[in-house]
């Protein structure tokens, strides 16, 4: 398997253990999801909205000559629903973005200029940049999880081995070019 295929299957992986996480989130009282939590953001909302907001940076960082896809405006608290439209809308811009790839583009390289969190001027290939997306989810997702046992709730845990033994996986045109089941 190509590399940007595997990158795919991940994104793919993330998207649907998202969707897990949201559709948690719904079965929960408010309370429970704007709670402050003393975590990397305050809530499970913020925490979910900051992982996509990643996704999103990242992407119009590493799309070259492209206009950013407009986004709903998220407010200081937005609530589960903003969070999930958020969601559709950022995953339909990573799958463009991922299914506009070539390969070969994995090595192009963009510049990130000294901001926020990087002291320095960072010169970043898609490649880097897209395995680090994948790693942000997964931290934020285990940081959930942790969240989520605290009051005894138990989270969606979706594993990659379940994922790779989807029957409709098997194609290769699913696992390459699909985002969602």
């Amino acid at each position: 398997m190509r590399e940007l295929d595997t990158i795919r299957d991940w994104c793919a992986f993330n998207a649907r253990a998202r969707r897990g996480y949201l559709e948690t989130f719904a079965r929960l009282p408010l309370k429970e999801l704007t709670r402050e939590r003393g975590a990397s953001y305050p809530t499970l909302l913020k925490i979910m909205e900051h992982t996509l907001d990643a996704d999103r940076i990242w992407i119009q960082k590493g799309s070259v000559g492209e206009e950013a896809a407009p986004y709903i405006e998220l407010g200081p608290d937005p609530s589960l629903d903003e969070i999930r439209l958020y969601e559709d809308q950022v995953h339909a811009e990573m799958v463009r973005f991922l299914n506009g790839l070539t390969e070969g583009d994995l090595d192009r390289t963009f510049r990130v200029p000294k901001s926020g969190g990087f002291p320095n001027d960072l010169v970043l290939s898609v490649r880097d940049m897209l395995w680090h997306l994948v790693e942000e989810e997964l931290q934020h997702r285990g940081e959930l999880n942790a969240l989520l046992w605290q009051f005894d709730v138990d989270p969606p845990i979706f594993d990659w081995i379940d994922w790779t033994n989807v029957p409709e996986r098997s194609q290769p045109e699913a696992r390459s070019h699909q985002a969602r089941e």
